[in-house]
């Protein structure tokens, strides 16, 4: 279960995961004789703010398409910056890894951080901000969800509600059972609830056993629970083995139709893909429902509709992520309610809504060694690899549905990954593919991976790389309408509103010289070029320039890079206080963490001053908190006398 991707630091994540599990391929159902059915409604402000972009995929079929947007074929290439918002802090996945809301004239945003801002649509202004500093785990996603009159969202352990016109917390909810849990995903909101789901990981580290993921119902004016649902079947038994094995959790919001079911699409089983002890994950045989499932739940009291697995007993960590999508379509004659799932398997499957059968399946990039066994001593390179697939959200508009997709060659065996592959490197595209059957209508290759989404304004679908080019395709043929150059590689996904889209960039890719902003490209930007806002600080605190500070007492210099720590002493002579000088000489983000107290997120060449005392003799464990650095080398033992 991966986050978004980002370029080779995100890719070191999966070190950390890099656990037991076993073959894919197959399916299994089950559906009950009837559905009891509820209302299956939005709140209020969705309809209200048509031309925003009131919800994380827009509406609760995360279609991720609006048609009251002017932006269309003929205008996109008068698209130009409008306003520029300057994000401080810098995540396990770069500035920003969320979607943009925009409601009644205000654009909400949340960072890494959980860092919460709301910005004037037309200039950028900062209108209020509540910083909660709380570190997103693995970066993101995250997000915000506005409606009965509320403000939703997750720090990294709780569920809060804010007042949207002044930013002033309402309630907190902490949702997570041990601190090898958390949160980061956008709610869902229907019928008076919030929908939000724990995972397997904190904002340390991920996959450390007796951690799972569980959905909840919480009450949007008190927070308070209405119902639970245990995505992993048998909850913390964790398939016979809680001392090794942990998994599931939802990425992104679910869909809701209106009966009232919810369809969730759910994460992958750990660990994965092996140890030496657990080959091919025999740690945790059988199927391990309901990791990488879709899953109906019914909306108003949590009970399970249906499920459909798509990958059992996953390895490969081929989570089935992404929203899942509701739409009408035209199958044996009659119009027919389907939902369409897809993940880093690469598969995009089609379901009937009302009882999960299978309708299609159509697989999208390059797959290679995705099936049967990894051997237990020779390497094999698998794709589309375990962040690879559609890492991020589709989109659907009348009968075509956008995938995303990302090729990223994974380099293991049955007891474990090796090597740390460059996303830079990967590669990715668009493909539509008719919604009814399943045929690909039209693909668009590109040169780098696609974490951006897709995205519907009229006849035009947006999507973007992490080389920071954001597309612009014809939705019908594929065709290519523009490109726009991002000021750093995008990791997000956009808004779009009557006149502009807007797009968070912030993803350490290929861009030289990168700016981590976002961005608000109009229709009607002003001759004189964007404003840029900057954002005030919202870090963890620390001195994040680019050389040491002298500092006073006793001091230890640590050099940290690709992968690995350089102390200049690996010993204290006895307890007092120390300043650690930490410095990043790597190529790409990372942390220095100690007796419960951690540096900033530093970006490659910048310093940090961490001070820690420490009370007592003993030997304390450091490491970098970015997934997969310490499992890579990024760990070490200090001696107290």
């Amino acid at each position: 279960m991966r986050r978004l991707l980002a370029p080779a630091l995100t890719l070191a994540a999966l070190i950390a995961a890099a656990v037991a599990l076993t073959a894919c391929g197959g399916s299994s159902t089950n559906a009950p004789a009837h559905h009891v059915a509820a209302a299956g409604n939005p709140p209020p402000e969705w309809a209200a703010n048509a031309s925003g972009w009131p919800a994380h995929n827009y509406d609760l079929s995360n279609a991720r398409a609006t048609t009251a947007t002017d932006i269309d074929s003929t205008n996109v290439s008068k698209l130009k910056p409008q306003w520029r918002f300057k994000l401080r802090y810098v995540g396990g996945f770069g500035a920003y890894a969320s979607n943009p809301i925009v409601l009644d004239g205000v654009v909400y945003i949340e960072d890494p951080d959980s860092g919460v801002y709301a910005l004037n649509e037309q200039t950028g202004a900062v209108l209020w901000k509540h910083l909660y500093r709380s570190v997103t785990p693995s970066g993101g996603p995250n997000g915000l969800a506005l409606g009965y009159g509320l403000l939703f969202g997750a720090t990294a352990t709780s569920a809060f509600a804010l007042d949207p016109k002044i930013g002033t917390q309402v309630w907190k909810h902490k949702l997570t059972n041990n601190k090898n849990e958390g949160i980061d995903m956008a709610p869902q909101l229907y019928d008076g609830r919030v929908l939000i789901s724990t995972i397997p990981g904190s904002s340390t580290n991920f996959y450390h056993a007796g951690a799972l993921g569980i959905a909840y119902s919480l009450d949007a004016k008190t927070g308070k629970t209405v119902w639970k649902f245990d995505t992993i079947k048998g909850g913390y038994k964790l398939f016979g083995h809680p001392g090794v094995n942990s998994g599931g959790g939802l990425w992104y919001p679910p869909s809701v139709d209106s009966s009232g079911r919810v369809f969730v699409g759910v994460a992958n089983p750990a660990p994965w893909p092996g140890t030496p002890k657990y080959p091919n994950g025999s740690s945790h045989p059988g199927a391990n429902l309901y990791t990488d499932s879709l899953v109906a739940l019914d909306g108003a009291t949590g009970k399970i509709d249906w499920f459909h697995q798509v990958t059992p007993h996953d390895f490969r960590d081929y989570d089935f992520e992404v929203p899942p999508i509701i739409t009408s379509q035209t199958i044996d004659g009659t119009k027919t309610e389907i939902v369409i799932g897809a993940g880093k398997s690469g598969k995009v499957v089609a379901f009937r809504a009302n009882n999960g059968e299978r309708l299609w399946t159509r697989e999208v990039g390059i797959h290679k060694y995705d099936s049967g066994l990894f051997p237990l001593n020779n390497q094999i390179c698998y794709f589309p690899g375990a962040n690879g697939g559609v890492e991020t959200p589709m989109a659907a508009s009348g009968d075509l549905v956008y995938v995303p997709y990302v090729n990223l060659c994974f380099k293991a065996n049955a007891k474990g990954i090796f090597g740390l592959p460059d996303a830079n490197a990967g590669t990715g595209g668009l493909v539509a593919v008719d919604a009814a059957t399943g045929k690909v209508a039209w693909k668009h290759a590109f040169n780098s991976i696609d974490v951006g989404a897709a995205t519907v304004a009229n006849d035009v679908v947006f999507t973007s790389t992490l080389s920071g080019t954001i597309y612009a395709l014809d939705a019908k043929t594929g065709k290519l309408l523009r490109t726009i150059a991002a000021p750093a590689g995008v990791n997000s996904f956009p808004a779009i509103t009557k006149t502009m889209l807007i797009v968070g960039a912030g993803a350490p890719g290929t861009v030289k010289h990168p700016k981590n902003e976002v961005v608000a490209y109009s229709l009607n930007a002003p001759a004189s070029g964007a404003k840029t806002v900057t954002a005030p600080p919202s870090g963890m605190g620390g001195n994040t320039g680019s050389s040491a500070q002298s500092v006073k007492g006793t001091s230890i210099q640590v050099k940290g890079g690709e992968f690995f720590f350089r102390l200049s002493a690996k010993s204290l002579k006895k307890p007092g206080k120390v300043t650690f000088v930490f410095k990043n000489v790597g190529r790409v983000q990372h942390d220095f963490r100690i007796n419960g107290k951690q540096t900033p997120l530093l970006q490659p060449g910048k310093t940090a001053r961490l001070v820690v005392t420490f009370k007592k003799k003993g030997m304390y464990p450091y490491l970098c908190t970015v997934p997969g650095h310490s499992a890579a080398g990024m760990k070490g033992v200090l001696r107290v006398a």
